[in-house]
This record gives structure tokens, sequence and C-alpha cells, in this order.
């Protein structure tokens, strides 16, 4: 089957958790024997989308680029409809894309469509969180259009008029999402698309049963990146706690995480927490910020620590940090929130606490500081429930073949 890959956002070296995602899922259809090109959309007004390095990838690449005032929904749906229809596919793969991806998906629905939502852009247009003053948001872009556009509107205006660049207002700007008949637009891509995949069961709703099927597929790790060792002892014989990925985010948690970290150095100064915060953010006796960290060094990261906290207060997607504790054999403390709650398994491979809740946390923190066996335990359960689960191979055998011979079947093409 001939795959054609269709990335408004991807670059390589990856930028973000959904280049790492759409380059495995290429590379594993590659593998098993498909025939695919991955067509990127290059922004040379910003840095954000398209930067590949030639040769970097295992797969094909065609680029196209665009700048200026060409970034618009009917230049960039016009551009991918020749370039894709010229390789001619038998299916086409829509990977990462925001408020622009609608117009490409209907520029393309001649083809069967899958198409993946890594974070909440079928929901949120305001900046795919679904995060609004400090809490998940109850409102839905399908739903309650005019509501969401007003919200957008609030957020994005005042950039707009700064002319402020980024990947998001240029696809929001070019998408012209601020209009009411945006509206018809996304719904009419949505329902062109015969398989929509999501990380968790709890994102399906706000496709409001468009698309012809919806699947929940995981992203996966590599976890021989994550080579499980021994927690290196620190010489003043404190535990290491680590919060990893965009802790100075609000929607992250570090807050709570803070108030936790407060309430446990009142009792006990047996530990520091690490996070990847800028140099000059966050304070105490307890809190070592660690500035930006090269995802190359995240194995060392973890081999450095005892317990990983994920306290995120957003409704995560996914988690890729807690799945890479895991796979570095580290029990994790996980709020109970999206994705999070089905990567954990609560009391087997770390320990859940309800969103926002500090004393949970500080008590779940307790608990482990004091039992090294049970950090053992749950560590060596949690590399088990990766293999079994979330790994690569894994991933592509058991969710990503099964969709390659349905599509194949049902659109008539020999399955490779």
């Amino acid at each position: 089957m001939r795959i054609a890959f269709v990335d408004l956002l991807f670059s390589w070296p990856p930028h973000g958790g959904g280049d790492v995602d759409v380059c495995h899922v290429a590379a594993g259809a590659q593998a098993m024997g498909h025939e695919l090109r991955l067509f990127a959309a290059r922004d040379e007004d910003t840095w954000e989308r398209g930067r590949v390095a030639e040769g970097s990838t295992p797969f094909p690449v065609e680029l196209l680029s665009f700048q200026g005032d060409g970034f618009t929904a009917g230049k960039v749906a016009a551009a991918f409809r020749k370039a894709v229809d010229a390789w001619r596919p038998d299916a086409v793969f829509m990977g990462q894309g925001f408020l622009m991806k609608p117009a490409v998906t209907l520029a393309l629905s001649q083809y069967p469509i899958v198409s993946r939502f890594h974070a909440h852009e079928a929901a949120c247009q305001r900046d795919m969180l679904r995060f609004l003053r400090g809490a998940p948001c109850p409102n839905c872009y399908i739903d309650t259009p005019d509501v969401c556009r007003r919200c957008a509107l609030d957020l994005l205006g005042p950039q707009i008029r700064s002319q402020r660049q980024s990947a998001w207002l240029r696809e929001y700007v070019g998408a012209e999402a601020y209009h009411a008949q945006y509206h018809k637009v996304f719904c009419d891509a949505l329902r062109a698309v015969r398989v929509a995949l999501v990380c968790n069961a709890g994102m399906i709703p706000p496709l409001g049963g468009l698309p012809g099927e919806a699947r929940v597929i995981p992203s996966g790790v590599d976890a021989h990146a994550f080579v499980p060792v021994p927690p290196v002892e620190q010489p003043d014989g404190r535990k290491v706690i680590l919060m990893a990925g965009r802790a100075e985010d609000p929607a992250k948690g570090f807050a709570v995480l803070a108030e936790a970290a407060r309430r446990l150095w009142a009792n006990r100064q047996d530990f520091e927490v690490r996070a990847t915060l800028p140099q000059d953010m966050g304070e105490g006796s307890w809190l070592r910020p660690l500035g930006w960290v090269d995802h190359t060094e995240m194995p060392r990261l973890y081999a450095e620590t005892d317990i990983c906290v994920v306290p995120s207060v957003w409704d995560e997607p996914w988690g890729l940090v807690a799945i890479e504790a895991m796979a570095a054999e580290r029990p994790v403390c996980a709020s109970r929130a999206g994705g999070l709650a089905d990567i954990v398994a609560d009391g087997e491979t770390g320990l859940l606490f309800g969103r926002g809740d500090a004393g949970a946390l500080a008590a779940a923190l307790d608990r482990l500081l004091d039992d090294a066996a049970l950090r053992s335990r749950m560590g060596t359960a949690g590399r088990a429930r990766v293999l079994s689960e979330y790994a690569w191979d894994t991933v592509m055998e058991k969710h990503y073949r099964p969709l390659w011979d349905d599509l194949a079947q049902n659109i008539g093409v020999g399955s490779a």
C-alpha cells in the first residue's frame, strides 16, 4: 500500500513529541513493507515547521515551502493536493496540524484518510490545551463554536495586532478560523476522516461522532533508549524527585509539586526536587531548577532519579514523561488526569493522586521516600508495562498493523 503522510508541523531533529510520534509511525509502516512519503510544510517565516535535515529520516520527505501571505488555507491546501496527487497514494495519514488541518483534509478527501489527533486541537481553538483559568475547560468547539471563537479571539487578537509570529497564530490567521463559517469547514473535514486516532478515550467525544471511526492508539517510547540502572547515589544521601517536560507551563502543575514539597520539607529534608524549569524560576532549599534539557540527555536524568512526578492539572492527552520514567524503571506519581490515569497503574507502577491535590501528592512521595523496596517493585513493574503496551515495536504490531490491514482491505489494495 502507498501511504502519503501529510504533516503541517513536522521537523527533524524533532521539535516535540508529535514529530517523534509521526516519525516512528511512518518508519514502522515502511518497515512493514508499505511504500510511503511524508509531505511536510516548511514555513519560511517561523522556525517551528519544516526544518528537516537532508537524509535525517529513514523515509523520503517532500517539503512544501510557504512564506508571508502565501500561508493561507486555500494556497496550502492546493499545494498539498497537487503534491499528493502527483504521487498517487492509496491512502493518506494526516499527522500534526492545527487550524489549517481541516482545509488540507478536505483537499485530500478523495483518498481514505486516517487522522491523528495528538492534543485537544479538535476541541480548542485557543491553544489546543482545552484549559482555562487554571482548570480543564468544559466547552468544546464542535458544540459551542461561538463561545470558543470568542475565547480564542480574546487571547490571540492582541498577539496578532502586535505582529507576533508563531505556528499557532500562522494557522489561525491563514485558516481564517475567527470567522463563523470556519465551523462548517471543521465539521466537514471531520466527516471526511475514515479513521480518527486519539491517545485516550476522553478525546473521542469532542469529535462529535463525525469521523467514520475513532480508535484509541497510544503513542510509544523507544524502550531501548532508557536502559534501567540502579539510581545514582547522591553524595549528600538525598533522594531525587524529578519533574521533567515543560515544567514552566502552569498546566503541567509544578505549583502542586511545589506545595507538596514544602509540606514534606517541614518534616524531612532528605530529598531534592529537580525540575526542568528556567534557572531563575522557583525557589526553596529543596529545589534545583535544571533549565532546558535536550531529549538525548533524558536517560541520564532518569538514572539520577529515585521518583518521577507528573502533576499535570490539565487533561494530558498522553504523558510521554511518565512512559519514559517507567521505561527507566522509576516509580511515577501522577495526577489522575487524562491519559495519565491509563498509563500509570495505581499501586503497581506508581501512585495516582487527585488533580491539584498537593496533600495527596505529599503523602504519596512520603510513602515512596520511606520504602526503597516499593520503589524498586514499582520500577520493575513499570518497565514490564512499557514493554507489553508502549514500546514502539509493540504499538506498531498491536495497533498499526491491524489499521493498515483494515485500510488495505477496505480500499481493495493488497496488504503488505
